[in-house]
């Protein structure tokens, strides 16, 4: 091993002496550069719930208390709509002086000082397993106290399979477009150089951007649960990658 290693070094100095002397820099192998691209749509079958309580108070111990009754009702809510301890869990929980709450104090005789409110925040992900169960599980929730719906998040267990399906589909074309490219100059395309892929936006993962509801949009859609179910039909998912490949260029006989 050290034998062979001596070998290539001395033939790297070689060459570098050889360039040094001559002033030839020897030439760039000419080569073929081309892109593809590969999609692949998957049908989402589960889907992540974010579910907020806010409660307002006028001390921070006060509003954590109300906000805990009123969240504990809404565990139970998505309990009782099919969904297990582990598949909800917490997202977030803040407490503190709410920011729009927030006031000069003034000097003026006779006008009151308004006081201070403070701000429990606490938000948990639902994780429901049935995308045909998501409307229940928002009504559900904000029939139990929950006052805003952040976001519904849809994903499916195939995204990684199908993220390679795009890659060999992107390689492709790609290796199809260099060929195209190779005989037009005419010459072939030679060995591979190098290639790296690049996901596309946010299409590439299980959380494709057409699918986030607003928290306007789910408050009224679930605000009138008992009269108006709420009703959420996901789109399919596309995943994007894109690849990038160099590849020697063979000149043709002339």
């Amino acid at each position: 091993m050290r034998m062979g290693f001596a070998v290539a070094l001395a033939f790297l100095i070689a060459i570098s002496d050889a360039v040094a002397q001559t002033g030839v820099v020897p030439p760039r192998i000419p080569e073929i550069t081309a892109s593809g691209r590969g999609e692949v749509s998957i049908t989402p079958d589960r889907a992540t719930v974010l579910v907020s309580v806010e409660s307002h108070a006028a001390s921070a111990a006060a509003a954590a208390s109300a906000n805990s009754a009123k969240m504990s009702a809404v565990l139970e809510a998505l309990r009782g709509a099919g969904l297990a301890q582990g598949d909800i869990t917490t997202s977030m929980y803040t407490v503190g002086q709410d920011p729009r709450s927030f006031r000069v104090p003034t000097a003026t005789p006779g006008v009151p000082t308004i006081p201070a409110e403070f701000l429990a925040r606490n938000a948990v992900r639902a994780n429901v397993r049935r995308t045909d169960d998501v409307g229940k599980v928002i009504d559900a929730a904000l029939a139990a106290g929950a006052t805003s719906i952040a976001s519904v998040q849809f994903s499916s267990p195939t995204t990684d399979e199908a993220r390679r399906n795009a890659i060999s589909m992107a390689v492709a074309q790609a290796q199809k477009d260099a060929d195209a490219l190779a005989r037009a100059a005419g010459g072939t395309l030679g060995r591979l150089l190098s290639i790296s892929s690049t996901p596309n936006g946010p299409f590439s993962t299980a959380y494709a951007s057409d699918t986030y509801f607003p928290m306007e949009q789910a408050m009224v859609a679930g605000g009138s649960a008992s009269f108006y179910p709420t009703m959420i039909n996901p789109r399919d998912l596309t995943v994007s990658v894109s690849v990038y490949g160099r590849w020697e260029f063979v000149p043709g006989t002339r």
